[in-house]
């Protein structure tokens, strides 16, 4: 007989594995773990997130292999919306029942019953889906988790608002099981407490800085193609973080002659991009390759970095981080990431990003899309000066501790006392 467990369960629950999921995901786990609780996990590649969480633990959880469980959670679809959306009304619900299912199922295996389910990308329980008494239908637990898209609650107040409040689901949220949400984006938390009834906190954008044991081997040779020039990086070459200008910027500093290098890795989203901008896309891939642009690393199709370890490896050889993001509202890991390096960044003005990198001085900011700024920027950051020519004085110390994990621990400490 399994005796009764004398420590809350949390289940862990994302149906995504892409981009910094994988991160998110075990730097959680160690957190609730340091909290005490015994976590299960549900996600798509549970091997790996086993392993990831048990590095990310820092060797400071003895116990470790008694405290975490995980499962396989099938990857979450595309809506029938032409797969234009992360939902709709069928699948989201879809979504609540299979965490449900495959939740008791791990009940039964590891003989705990389930204190608290959170879900660190909660977007994808929300979309299309607003009626709270979804979570109650189907997983009847305690719940919570990390909102990373609300930027809607920002809009006025008008019927087109109301409309995408619908859309986007979040009524869910007044569940009566809830017990608060977090938001990595802080400016919009009054709107959604007054929507929602529910207790709104600003959780920091924690990163996770570990290095390899051997270094990378695309980090070296960035390091050798760069031949001493200063490194502009990137990496995730999604649309929205500005490949286009990037590649814009690299070839004004081509023709300028200046000393710096660029470097764009990970992996390339075509189908993000129009016939017309890949054509631009390939075609600077083949001078790249010819030798004729000779400032820029950039191969097709590039690849994800697999291990957490391997992208800080890479990302620490940039002098200057390119987080010139367009058409994006939200926060971003590579401020987390520069801030752990010491490394300076470009944003885009306006959004959560620019508000943070010109709140800690981290870097400077450019309208969105500009190049003639951006290149001015750089040369700027490169030389250690802000728009008024004086000291940056990058806050790289004080951005670490309020993003840092002894704040996230206290959040979810709090959430779990109203378990």
């Amino acid at each position: 007989m399994i005796p009764a467990p004398t420590t809350k369960t949390v289940a862990l629950v994302d149906p995504l594995w892409i981009g910094h999921h994988p991160m998110y995901f075990s730097q959680f786990t160690a957190a609730f773990l340091r909290l005490g609780t015994f976590v299960i996990g549900l996600c798509p590649e549970p091997g790996e997130a086993f392993s990831a969480a048990r590095t990310a633990s820092l060797g400071d959880i003895p116990d470790f292999d008694r405290r975490v469980a995980t499962y396989k959670l099938p990857g979450g679809k595309k809506s029938w919306f032409n797969g234009r959306f992360e939902g709709d009304p069928v699948r989201t619900y879809q979504r609540w029942k299979r965490c449900a299912d495959i939740l008791f199922e791990a009940e039964q295996a590891t003989g705990r019953k389930v204190d608290l389910v959170f879900f660190p990308y909660l977007d994808s329980y929300l979309r299309f889906l607003p009626f709270p008494a979804v979570p109650h239908l189907t997983i009847d637990r305690p719940w919570s988790g990390l909102y990373l898209r609300n930027h809607h609650h920002g809009e006025s107040t008008s019927p087109k608002k109301s409309l995408r409040l619908l859309a986007k689901g979040d009524a869910i949220i007044r569940s009566p099981l809830c017990r608060g949400i977090g938001v990595l984006d802080e400016r919009f938390i009054n709107p959604m407490q007054r929507y929602t009834g529910q207790h709104v906190h600003a959780f920091p954008d924690v990163t996770d800085a570990s290095l390899p044991e051997r270094p990378y081997e695309l980090a070296g040779e960035i390091r050798r193609k760069a031949a001493g020039r200063k490194i502009i990086g990137l990496l995730g070459m999604e649309r929205r973080k500005g490949l286009l200008n990037l590649l814009r910027v690299a070839e004004k500093a081509r023709e300028l002659r200046l000393p710096w290098y660029f470097a764009c890795a990970g992996r390339y989203e075509r189908p993000e991009y129009s016939e017309e901008e890949h054509a631009l896309v390939e075609r600077t891939a083949r001078g790249v390759a010819t030798g004729e642009i000779d400032n820029l690393h950039f191969t097709l199709p590039g690849g994800r970095i697999p291990a957490e370890e391997d992208f800080n490896d890479v990302f620490r050889t940039f002098d200057v981080a390119w987080a010139a993001y367009e058409g994006f509202q939200g926060s971003s890991g590579t401020l987390g990431k520069a801030a752990a390096f010491n490394i300076p960044c470009l944003a885009s003005e306006g959004e959560c990003i620019g508000h943070r990198v010109e709140g800690y001085r981290t870097g400077l900011t450019i309208p969105e899309g500009d190049s003639g700024k951006a290149l001015e920027a750089l040369r700027r950051i490169l030389d250690g000066h802000d728009w008024k020519g004086q000291p940056l004085q990058s806050d790289f110390a004080r951005f670490r501790d309020d993003h840092g994990v002894p704040r996230l621990e206290s959040l979810l400490g709090g959430i779990l006392s109203r378990v």
